[in-house]
């Protein structure tokens, strides 16, 4: 039991001291949006003087609000298009058996290796002649093009080990695949749900280049390009860009705080 006890301590400690490293960068984050731009630089790691919310105003006044608006239209319809296509199609792989299945399945495989900015060039010209440049949807479709492979890979190993005595019970009672896959495979996968919006929706709030390049309106810009406004073209306003980061964190951490029950359900294998 001492032993036991021992790796116990050993284990939980380093956790711990893996924690306080990831989370150290935040902290200084946080801290660094009550400082002056003086304290900042003489005393980058030390407390702030006196908490001054000044610099969260100045994040607000360049239109963060409407940006982190933009950036949830863009989240909201591309993890959904993600998640339903991806879901639909990893259930196919993993329970209809076609021939070319295996094929399939290798080049949605070689498509999560391909870089987005190898095909930037390609990807604006089609945009573009589809006349969706400064569209929401200019950058929600591409997205959901990058995002469907990883989704895919994560589904179909989901599905392969998804208990078939379920969906034959379905099957008799008159269930069409459709109607299982919607009413009983679906609700039934809340932890590889859960897993996959989570991932995409860190990556794609977080996402810059393709924004950068589809969207050039205001009205539609994205949050990673409404914090550029708090960069100057000589100085920058640190406080100011370390309350917009910190505004931008928020929301994500929201999401995973809903569906961490899932999230770590699902790393765990515990939700089949």
């Amino acid at each position: 039991m001492s032993k036991f006890k021992l790796a116990n301590i050993i284990a939980y400690g380093f956790v711990t001291l893996f924690s306080i490293y990831i989370l150290l960068p935040i902290l200084v984050m946080v801290l660094t949006t009550f400082k002056t731009r003086k304290e900042i630089f003489l005393e980058p790691l030390g407390l702030p003087g006196q908490f001054n919310f000044s610099s969260f105003e100045k994040a607000l006044q360049v239109g963060l609000g409407g940006f982190m608006f933009n950036s949830f239209l863009v989240s909201l319809f591309s993890v959904f298009l993600i998640v339903m296509i991806s879901g639909m199609a990893a259930y196919v792989l993993a329970r209809i058996d076609f021939k070319i299945n295996k094929f399939v399945y290798l080049l949605i495989v070689a498509g999560f290796a391909i870089p987005p900015a190898a095909v930037l060039v390609p990807l604006y010209a089609t945009v573009s002649n589809l006349g969706l440049l400064n569209s929401i949807f200019g950058v929600v479709m591409p997205l959901t093009a990058f995002g469907i492979p990883f989704t895919v890979i994560l589904f179909y190993a989901f599905f392969l080990d998804f208990p078939r005595e379920v969906e034959e019970a379905a099957t008799i009672d008159g269930c069409s695949k459709l109607q299982i896959f919607f009413k009983i495979i679906i609700p039934l996968s809340g932890p590889a749900i859960a897993s996959a919006a989570i991932f995409q929706t860190v990556w794609i709030w977080n996402e810059f280049l393709l924004a950068l390049i589809m969207l050039t309106s205001d009205d539609v810009r994205t949050l990673p390009l409404g914090l550029l406004r708090l960069r100057g073209e000589w100085t920058s306003d640190w406080p100011a860009i370390m309350a917009g980061l910190t505004i931008a964190i928020i929301p994500v951490l929201v999401v995973f705080l809903i569906f961490q029950k899932y999230f770590v359900r699902s790393l765990a294998g515990l939700g089949k």
